[in-house]
């Protein structure tokens, strides 16, 4: 492969950048990087794209560096030749470091990761351990943020999950609809990605692959070594049982789900918020030098509080820099 051609280092650039088998968007924006200063490195949630980011990343590119990506088959990103059933954390992980290094952009890196970012960030840490110098967690899973009580045969969402939600507008019920930081232009370019077959067949094949993920990651025992040691970690537990419980409430009204699912349903709300803190309290032991911090926001941080977010990069930065 001829050397890259393209100085990532410095301006505003995007570009699709070859893995091989096909293309992937990668774009960079912020101050020119100084000699070995890191780069904040988005890696969003599964079915979220980076569109739903931009707030965060105008709040934290006047103090770094920020590279966001497409993974396959999402947004401007081409699909691979034979686009896959399932996808799974370890092939975006994989591919994510092929992209990096085809596109010439080095480590160090900051990782910001979202909901299923949390595994597909750590997976990308695996490979890359040297070069992780700090990560934030919003709202991140892990390898048990879903046990086999919440999932049904090994899917998720749940087959009663889905019978009560079927038909709400998830950004209504859940309040991201009122509380959105993005302007009505890019709530347009959001919802537009949302709706196309496309991406919803991406987001499909993503969710699919996610049940086989958390014991792939398990097994790493990332926990039990500590892994990223003293390098700084910032993990922001959002309220995401409300979200639930808001979903749960949605879907009644409408009158969704027989009286078993809807018990099914209300277990699970009984478990949760206990099961999350544990969860995202755990995300702390993977560092002696760590941050937590709790939204008012639901699940979606990067649309409501995209501030918070910009905030906890910035911490994890004056512990690196």
């Amino acid at each position: 492969m001829s050397p890259p051609t393209v100085d990532w280092n410095t301006g505003d650039k995007s570009a699709l950048v070859s893995i091989g088998t096909h293309k992937l968007y990668l774009s960079v924006s912020g101050p020119d990087r100084k000699p070995g200063e890191p780069i904040v490195l988005l890696m969003q949630g599964l079915g979220s794209t980076i569109d739903e980011w931009v707030v965060v990343k105008r709040h934290v590119t006047p103090f770094a560096r920020w590279l966001a990506y497409d993974r396959s088959g999402q947004a401007r990103s081409e699909d691979p030749p034979s686009k896959p059933e399932a996808t799974s954390a370890v092939s975006v992980a994989t591919e994510l470091d092929t992209l990096l290094t085809n596109a010439g952009v080095e480590g160090p890196f900051i990782i910001v990761c979202h909901s299923w970012g949390g595994i597909t960030a750590r997976e990308f840490f695996h490979i890359r351990q040297k070069d992780v110098v700090g990560m934030v967690f919003v709202d991140a899973n892990t390898e048990k943020t879903h046990t086999e009580d919440t999932l049904a045969a090994g899917e998720w969402p749940p087959p009663y999950f889905e019978a009560v939600v079927a038909n709400v507008d998830y950004m209504a019920a859940t309040g991201i609809a009122a509380d959105c930081a993005l302007s009505e232009d890019e709530k347009t370019i959001v919802a537009k990605q949302g709706e196309d077959p496309r991406e919803q067949a991406t987001s499909a094949a993503e969710q699919k692959g996610y049940p086989g993920d958390p014991p792939v990651l398990a097994a790493k025992k990332h926990f039990e070594q500590m892994i990223l040691r003293d390098r700084p970690i910032s993990v922001i537990r959002a309220n995401t049982p409300r979200d639930f419980q808001r979903l749960y409430d949605a879907g009644v009204a409408l009158g969704n789900g027989n009286e078993e699912e809807r018990e099914q349903f209300r277990r699970f709300l009984a478990t949760f918020p206990e099961d999350d803190q544990k969860t995202q309290e755990e995300i702390l032991t993977l560092s002696t030098v760590s941050h937590y911090v709790r939204a008012a926001s639901g699940h979606n941080v990067q649309m409501v509080q995209p501030e918070l977010i910009a905030e906890e990069v910035r911490w994890v930065w004056d512990r690196v820099v």
